[in-house]
């Protein structure tokens, strides 16, 4: 049941059985975020890149647990918390092999082939051990031992009920524990009224046992100021996940630093209504987080707007501060916001003012799982970004023309270009007709459409959307030497390389070089890719002492941005 302590239990062993696991421990949470896109996340944090073809998610859980045994051998453990069916995980277990272990929590009890350890009640004696630890006070609690061991029944001897009770008390010390009890018990008859009242009260989730540990938050939570409801109401809007703090500041951007920490430890912490991980960020008991989703439906429905659109509004600024390259060190700051960016775009897209803004949450996913080559996962959220332009803005719409860009870019660089090709040339139809013919973004469509009819080997179908970009380009509205026009340069040059017309080729590249350099800087990125790109030419048309130095310049830049 809930508040037994499971998850806790399963870490500790985690903790304290470190030798026994030389070969490493591994934990997912698999509730809210399937294991096999955890275990290849995993995997490409230790540099292992997961072969383009597979496809199939059993395929890829076993490579996983293959790289995993090159690697770090010896036993290892799998510790899988909050399974909500076995049948979810089964088919994505190790296979057979001796040094693996696999550990798991869940609200169920799984039959054969699982090892069940049924996690009961603590005894009496226990659960007034715990409460004397978290008090501090043994002879406070002994001076009560009748009333103090009513209490722990009360709660059903959950660890959960036990530790909120006793938080309350410590910080309350001239209340009894007979007079506790007495207010819990006021608290759940109204709680039973409440439930034959409306059955769209957030209560009828919690089971008959629950409702304990629900009355003993919900005298906690009338002990609360009204900021710190606010913020539990914030917390209880993100995923059941652990949250960085800096997407709980990113929520309420008008709270002090200082205050939003005071409340989060000092406050929530200490009465033991918020965890606090080692890495500092923060998560709800799932009992606690469906308390207080019931206040945001109660006391707290004229914040609850404000509320979700500070939630959605943090991770769409997080989103934006994501390179369209996503490197291994932001790939790792980008998966502790995932299972949050996950619940924004699937339930709170609608509560982002800003078209372009509600894309965000999509785009960083995509980038996200496209930068693991997680096909399936990057196609399902571009798809799902697509889906979300066409219903909230329609189907003409420039977000759409964006959404419709992205999924063609992700079927191009698959190879999947019969299924890219219509994508690309309506997002371009939508972005003429739109922004008109000499807009960057309807350059970019023209350029993609051609880049792919490039790869294609189509070249007569390729060249006249290239030649197209540039001639919009020198429109009185554009700027010749805009990075754009590089852009448009440097593809047409590389069309006519592919078909072997390199005296075509030669000052095109040699004018997005110039460019590129003047508008955007001798060691910028796009610049080293211009020396590269004239340095390939040189090196096809046997100029290799004009290559040479173009190359050593490129590789300059990109080995002085690694660096720094």
């Amino acid at each position: 049941m809930g508040g037994i302590g499971k998850t806790a239990l399963a870490q500790q062993y985690v903790r304290e059985a470190k030798a026994e696991y030389p070969g490493g421990r591994w934990y997912f949470k698999v509730r809210d975020q399937g294991l096999v896109t955890q275990l290849v996340n995993a995997a490409t944090i230790f540099g292992w890149q997961l072969p383009d073809s597979l496809t199939d998610d059993g395929a890829r859980a076993q490579w996983c647990y293959e790289c995993w045994c090159r690697q770090y051998p010896g036993p290892r453990l799998l510790l899988l918390d909050d399974v909500p069916q076995y049948g979810d995980v089964r088919n994505f277990l190790p296979a057979e092999d001796a040094s693996f272990r696999v550990l798991m929590t869940s609200r169920r009890r799984f039959g054969r082939p699982v090892e069940r350890l049924d996690l009961g009640l603590l005894p009496l004696d226990e659960a007034i051990a715990l409460m004397v630890q978290l008090m501090g006070n043994e002879n406070r609690v002994r001076a009560q031992q009748t009333e103090a061991e009513d209490l722990c029944e009360w709660v059903g001897r959950l660890p959960l009920g036990v530790e909120l009770v006793a938080r309350y008390l410590a910080l309350h010390p001239t209340i009894t524990f007979a007079k506790l009890q007495e207010r819990l018990h006021r608290k759940r008859l109204e709680t039973k009224a409440l439930k034959q009242a409306s059955a769209e009260v957030a209560y009828d989730q919690i089971e008959e046992y629950e409702e304990p540990i629900k009355a003993a938050f919900e005298l906690s939570w009338q002990d609360l100021k009204a900021e710190a409801k606010t913020l539990m109401g914030v917390l209880s809007i993100f995923a059941a996940a652990p949250i960085p703090q800096g997407l709980i500041a990113g929520a309420l951007p008008e709270w002090d630093e200082e205050d939003l920490e005071e409340a989060l430890d000092e406050v929530l912490v200490q009465r033991n209504l918020l965890q606090r991980d080692a890495d500092g960020s923060y998560q709800l008991h799932q009992l606690i987080r469906e308390f207080t989703v019931g206040m945001l439906e109660t006391e707290l429905s004229d914040q609850t707007s404000a509320l979700q659109k500070g939630v959605a509004d943090s991770l769409v600024n997080f989103a934006q501060r994501i390179e369209q390259i996503v490197t291994v060190s932001a790939r790792q700051a980008l998966s502790e916001a995932v299972p949050h960016m996950e619940l924004v775009a699937r339930e709170l897209s609608h509560v982002i003012e800003d078209s372009t803004d509600r894309l965000w949450p999509f785009v960083s996913l995509g980038r996200f799982y496209e930068s693991q080559s997680l096909w399936p996962e990057t196609e399902h959220w571009w798809q799902s970004c697509l889906e979300m332009t066409e219903e909230r803005f329609g189907s003409d719409h420039p977000s759409t023309a964006t959404s419709l860009n992205n999924l063609a870019l992700l079927y191009d660089s698959m190879g999947r270009y019969t299924d890219a090709e219509p994508l690309y040339a309506r997002s371009l139809e939508i972005r003429e007709a739109q922004l008109g013919p000499d807009h960057p973004s309807t350059a970019t469509s023209l350029n993609n459409l051609a880049g792919l009819y490039d790869s294609m080997g189509r070249y007569t179908d390729a060249e006249p959307l290239y030649a197209r970009s540039l001639r919009n380009q020198r429109s009185p509205n554009s700027v010749l030497t805009h990075p754009s026009t590089a852009t448009s340069l440097n593809n047409l040059a590389g069309l006519y390389r592919s078909m072997g017309r390199y005296t075509d080729a030669e000052p095109l590249y040699a004018r997005s070089l110039e460019i590129s350099e003047a508008q955007l800087g001798p060691d910028h990125p796009s610049t080293a890719t211009s020396l590269n790109n004239l340095a390939g030419l040189y090196d096809s048309m046997g100029r290799y002492t004009d290559a040479e130095p173009l190359y050593a310049r490129s590789l300059e830049i990109s080995e002085a941005r690694t660096r720094s």
